[in-house]
């Protein structure tokens, strides 16, 4: 893998006459360019967009005489539209875009100021009334967690970093919001934490897991809201390298608003938004490199699975797993399992959303509607809907209706909008920079397959495109 990043290089060189390179220990590469060279758009997009989806490779630095550096973190790669020239010095330096530790977030006055020299390593701090870190607090490397059980409580990390023990990443939350009891919760509020590690850097759950309530019958989609953690705000919440999803929005869990988001390196997805969840919006935030798996693509930046009457808008989508945003149905996987935690058949669509003013950049697709339909489901063991079996294949109905797509930006994506069940809106998208096929509308599986079932219609009906630049 180095040798082919290596390679990457010296196939560069012709372009970068200035640039060299050497090898330093631990695998890591460290370009040098003599200042006032203007290669960054051919050398980056050269090693990371041509190698990075295919490769694992090392970790690049690059630096220029004079100037900062950029840290590009396992060879990801970097579009030339996040390379801003130094206004003072042409091409010569870059500036990394960091996120900032501390925002407003227009908290409740605290009622509680908490110092990191007393708190304990893995102690886990249940969140009463209005708390906030001591300025200057940093829990890295200590696997402290922190739980909000109660409504009318917020918890400001005030810029801390919070990282997890080695070895202790993928089973336990940095920030939990849950109720002590069956009852909900709301009137909550988390702002400016920046966590590594961890299995989510947050949680949003009821008390009870699902499959305890769906074996005690306990199914209607309103009885469960009615329980669900609801009028939440999360501001200025960064998470890296998270063992599972990023952000976990636990089934029914509704109203809560994201905003201000880093999102990067997750496990699996970076934002999870589980079945029967409702109303929450994501804006302003930044998805990147999320979803990959000893470095295999795959999974999506955001999943919203039987979620629906969502917002999100105004975000950034760079360089995710297997794409951006995934609306689906879960087919009721291991239906037979019933001590999966979240053994509960799904019976809502994703359906209602609204994406808007995003830009998706460098992804394998942008949106895709219903992105369970075409998918062959042999090995998951589902219990609902199911539409075809073959000796090799298994395929099941999903459901993403009456979704809305608009006003969002495409840039270097391979398939930019997958449409697989009515109702879609594709409108006023700026597609002009897509290196692929804008959108597609059709279900070949379906097609194939739809006289199986009663009522199911081979053809996806009801879609909308127009005003689109193509």
């Amino acid at each position: 893998m180095f040798t082919i990043c290596k390679s990457a290089i010296e196939s560069s060189k012709s372009r970068l006459n200035t640039a060299c390179y050497h090898v330093l220990k631990q695998q890591t590469l460290t370009i040098k360019v003599r200042s006032k060279t203007p290669l960054l758009p051919s050398l980056l997009n050269s090693l990371c967009h041509s190698w990075a989806p295919k490769l694992a490779c090392v970790t690049l630095t690059v630096v220029f005489t004079g100037a900062g550096a950029v840290l590009l973190s396992g060879c990801e790669r970097l579009s030339t539209a996040s390379i801003q020239p130094s206004k003072d010095n042409d091409a010569s330096h870059i500036t990394a875009t960091s996120q900032t530790r501390v925002v407003d977030a227009n908290l409740p006055m605290p009622t509680q100021t908490l110092n990191c020299s007393d708190i304990d390593s893995q102690q886990v701090i249940t969140v009463k009334g209005h708390l906030k870190l001591a300025k200057g607090c940093d829990l890295t490397g200590k696997g402290v967690r922190f739980n909000l059980d109660s409504t009318n409580t917020s918890f400001d990390c005030n810029g801390a970093v919070l990282s997890a023990l080695e070895g202790d990443q993928d089973n336990k939350s940095a920030i939990t919001i849950a109720p002590k009891t069956d009852q909900a919760i709301g009137n909550i509020a988390v702002a400016n934490c920046h966590v590594s590690g961890y299995g989510h850097a947050l949680h949003i759950r009821q008390k009870t897991n699902p499959n305890v309530r769906y074996a005690k019958g306990f199914i209607d989609p309103d009885a469960n809201r009615a329980l669900a953690p609801h009028d939440i705000r999360i501001v200025n919440l960064s998470s890296t390298n998270s063992g599972n999803s990023g952000i976990f929005v636990g089934d029914h869990v509704h109203h809560v608003s994201f905003d201000k988001l880093t999102i990067m390196r997750s496990g699996t997805v970076g934002l999870y938004l589980e079945f029967g969840s409702q109303y929450n919006t994501v804006q302003n935030s930044v998805f990147a490199d999320n979803g990959y798996r000893s470095f295999k693509p795959n999974r999506e930046a955001i999943a919203v699975d039987s979620s629906s009457f969502n917002t999100i808008k105004d975000n950034q989508f760079i360089h995710n797993g297997a794409g951006a945003v995934f609306l689906y149905r879960n087919c009721f996987e291991h239906a037979n399992d019933a001590s999966q935690s979240n053994h509960f058949k799904r019976t809502e669509s994703a359906a209602n959303n609204i994406i808007s003013g995003n830009t998706f950049r460098d992804e394998p697709v942008g949106v895709w509607v219903a992105s369970r339909q075409s998918r062959n489901l042999k090995g998951f063991e589902c219990g609902a809907y199911p539409l075809a079996e073959t000796m090799l294949a298994s395929y099941y109905i999903d459901s993403a209706k009456n979704n809305i797509i608009k006003d969002n930006t495409f840039i270097n994506i391979d398939n930019g909008i997958i449409v697989e069940d009515d109702g879609t809106q594709i409108i006023d998208n700026d597609f002009r920079q897509i290196r692929g096929t804008p959108y597609q509308v059709g279900s070949e599986i379906r097609q194939k397959y739809a006289d199986k079932v009663s009522g199911l219609s081979p053809d996806i009906k009801g879609t909308l495109i127009e005003g689109n630049k193509l």
